[in-house]
């Protein structure tokens, strides 16, 4: 059963796709740092089980290569059509996907990757920085 919120502050929940718990903890940490909430799931089914539980999620932040029968790509764009509020932020070394062919809100990130580069990113789609100069796989629509 889907939970609803029923608290009008904004959802700021990043769901973070990760297998690897060392490589999660890492990032959750630098999340919270930044003072925002992080939730793990290890692989697309996860995530989209939390997805429609969860409506505290307000950004999917993902690798391409996973796990299981969903990727990264395929994962950003499930979501983008059944929650297309939600921001997507994916991330790969071997593949270099072009932005064009990425849903609305969703922005490449490519490995390796800085913590403040994917923060500074996470914080642009989630509109809580609007001082970040456009520029990059961070620019928005």
């Amino acid at each position: 059963m889907k939970q609803e919120s029923l608290d009008p502050e904004p959802a700021d929940a990043i769901l973070v796709v990760e297998p690897d718990i060392e490589l999660y903890s890492h990032m959750a940490a630098q999340i919270r740092s930044a003072g925002l909430s992080a939730i793990s799931a290890r692989n697309a089914a996860e995530a989209l089980g939390l997805l429609g539980q969860r409506a505290d999620i307000a950004l999917v932040f993902t690798a391409v290569n996973m796990p299981g029968l969903i990727d990264g790509v395929a994962l950003a764009v499930r979501v983008h059509r059944e929650r297309p509020d939600l921001a997507i932020v994916i991330t790969s070394a071997v593949v270099n996907l072009r932005q064009s062919t990425l849903p609305r809100r969703c922005r490449f990130l490519r490995k390796p990757y800085e913590p403040e580069e994917a923060i500074k990113c996470f914080r642009f789609l989630l509109d809580l920085d609007p001082a970040i100069s456009q520029g990059g796989s961070t620019v928005a629509d």
